[in-house]
């Protein structure tokens, strides 16, 4: 086993969660490849199969497997009426995307921008829009959120040092680069 595969189950192991073959009757080197193969979209049904096979595809070391051998696959995320949805063209389906926390029920997020880093979706800044009338009609926020496609979760990342909405941004060999935009007062 090379040192990914040796990385990916000691840290299953110190988990305790693979106790035993991934599939039974197959070297666990090449049931990982043979599961690492298998589109993102269809993670949810690998889950339901077993904990270690849940365990196994939430895991980072996963993740970082399937991405250095070119098996992470390209998804399209669309956003509408607060609810995030991604299309797998490899399995020919989309997928809801659990609800962002960090928008509040009555306000609309819009203005955002969204780039990809580290097979991970980040959503930045934006203003929250009332759906109700409110004394504030809208709030322009600097907070970065990211999904994790293989975690199933968002989390809250470092911020945007400025509040800006309808800004260009684009991720360059991992970093995230911010131009222009507006915050309440000014244009940025």
């Amino acid at each position: 086993m090379n040192k990914e595969k040796v990385k990916l189950r000691d840290q299953l192991s110190e988990r305790g969660t693979i106790e035993q073959s991934i599939i039974p009757g197959l070297p666990d080197d090449l049931a990982l490849r043979c599961i690492s193969k298998l589109s993102h979209g269809y993670h949810g049904k690998l889950e339901c199969v077993s904990k270690d096979w849940r365990d196994l595809v939430r895991c980072e070391a996963y993740s970082c497997y399937k991405a250095r051998n070119g098996w992470s696959e390209s998804w399209l995320f669309a956003h509408s009426n607060n609810q995030l949805v991604a299309y797998d063209p490899d399995a020919d389906r989309w997928h809801p995307l659990p609800r962002n926390e960090a928008i509040q029920d009555g306000w609309d997020h819009s203005g955002f921008a969204c780039v990809c880093v580290s097979s991970c979706l980040l959503v930045i800044g934006g203003c929250y829009v009332s759906s109700f009338p409110r004394e504030e009609p809208f709030v322009v926020t600097n907070v970065v959120m990211r999904f994790d496609p293989f975690k199933k979760e968002w989390k809250m990342v470092a911020g945007m040092r400025t509040p800006r909405t309808r800004f260009a941004c684009a991720a360059v060999s991992g970093k995230v680069y911010v131009a222009g935009g507006f915050n309440l007062t000014q244009s940025s």
